[in-house]
Parts: C-alpha cells; sequence; structure tokens
C-alpha cells in the first residue's frame, strides 16, 4: 500500500487522500484526532528551535508556554472535576496524555506511589510507529514540564518526577508520582502555586555592550 507521508503528520493512506481531495470531504475523524496531536508537537518542536535561532534558550521558552498550559488546565480540572487525591491526579494526566494519542498505563503501585509508562508518543515513535523527524530531549522535556505543572496545580503535594526517558537512551518514559510530604497526604497545601520557569534572555552583542558603556560614561 502506498502512503502520503507529510512532515508532522501521521501516515494517511494515499487512496483516501487523493479521494477526499477529489470529493471534497474532510478527512477521516481518527485521522483528524491523530493529526492534531502530532501537530501539537511539532509546533512544540518548532518554536524550540525558532527561539534558538533568535539567540534566546528555547527549552526554557517552551517549558514556560507548556507550564502555563498545565497549570491553567489542572486548576480547571481540580475544581470542575474535584480532582484532589493522588489517584485521581494520576488518572487526570494519564487520560491528558490519551489526548496528545500517548499510549500509556499504571503499571506500579507501592508505598504511596503510583508508576506509569508512556512506550508510545506521536513525537518519539516507538510500538511500530515512527515518529517526527528530530524529536529529542528539548521538547520532550518542555512536555514534560506541562505534566508537572499540571500535576501541581490539581495537588501541589504531590509530585511527578522521570526516571527513564526515551529521548535520553531509555526503553521507555517511566513517571514516579509521590507525595512531597508523606504525612499531608491528599490534602493540598494551601497558597502554593506551581513553579514557573523564566525565559533565558537574549545574548548581548558587542555592539550593544559597547553602546551601554559609552551611554553609561556620558
Amino acid at each position: 500500500m502506498k502512503w502520503l507521508k507529510v512532515y508532522g503528520l501521521p501516515k494517511l493512506p494515499l487512496f483516501l487522500a487523493k479521494w477526499a481531495m477529489k470529493l471534497g470531504l474532510p478527512g477521516p475523524t481518527w485521522y483528524k484526532w491523530k493529526a492534531a496531536s502530532a501537530g501539537t508537537g511539532v509546533i512544540l518542536d518548532e518554536m524550540i528551535r525558532a527561539a534558538d535561532d533568535l539567540g534566546y534558550d528555547g527549552q526554557k521558552v517552551g517549558q514556560l508556554a507548556m507550564s502555563r498550559i498545565g497549570e491553567k488546565q489542572g486548576s480547571g480540572l481540580r475544581e470542575q472535576l474535584g480532582v484532589k487525591t493522588m489517584k485521581d491526579t494520576v488518572d487526570v494526566v494519564m487520560l491528558a496524555n490519551r489526548f496528545f494519542d500517548i499510549e500509556i498505563t499504571l503499571t506500579e503501585t507501592k508505598d504511596g506511589q503510583y508508576i506509569i509508562n508512556a512506550d508510545r508518543c506521536p513525537w518519539f515513535g516507538g510500538m511500530g510507529h515512527d515518529g517526527v523527524p528530530g524529536w529529542d530531549v528539548k521538547p520532550c522535556a518542555a512536555f514534560s514540564t506541562y505534566e508537572k505543572a499540571m500535576v501541581n496545580a490539581i495537588n501541589p503535594n504531590v509530585t511527578l518526577s522521570y526516571t527513564e526517558k526515551r529521548t535520553t537512551g531509555g526503553h521507555t518514559c517511566r513517571g514516579v508520582y509521590k507525595y512531597k510530604d508523606a504525612e499531608l497526604g491528599d490534602g493540598p497545601e494551601e497558597g502554593v502555586s506551581p513553579e514557573m520557569v523564566s525565559i533565558g534572555k537574549k545574548p548581548t552583542t558587542k555592539k550593544a555592550e559597547k553602546e551601554k558603556v559609552e551611554a553609561n560614561a556620558e
């Protein structure tokens, strides 16, 4: 079978693409959902690389954007669904991952901890699926910031850390949920907000430094 292969989008049978184009029909619902998920990762990846090209710290720019999204979504979920326990938090983040077409499963619970595995994502690939060319540790870390901010907004006493990442050579992406303070349990701390990431400053050119020195001298 011949496939239509476009950067940042999932494969689509070529005959379906030609058929939809000829008849003026929208793409299949399953394809639109997967395309939206894949496109989100591509935009994040290109945003980071564009910031780097402009002289900023692209990874921090991506982390800041994703952290804000995670904080807002986590707050909304907590308020509307009454989500507050650690298990609630895990379930919500797993649901969010499935919206992004990430294959994720809860693999273990022990000593007040929940451990999840993500063996496939639309950007890195896995489980027989291709990812997005060039997807590496930078955009992956920015997306992880989104998940951590969401967790912190839902319950500031629960933390999410990663003990293994496929972008750094691991066999899977493994996340561990646990309490910051086990004695507090599921009682969210009042007045605690997710830690925000500051944007890296644009490097100063020699010309700008010279002009600044001359201005100060005057």
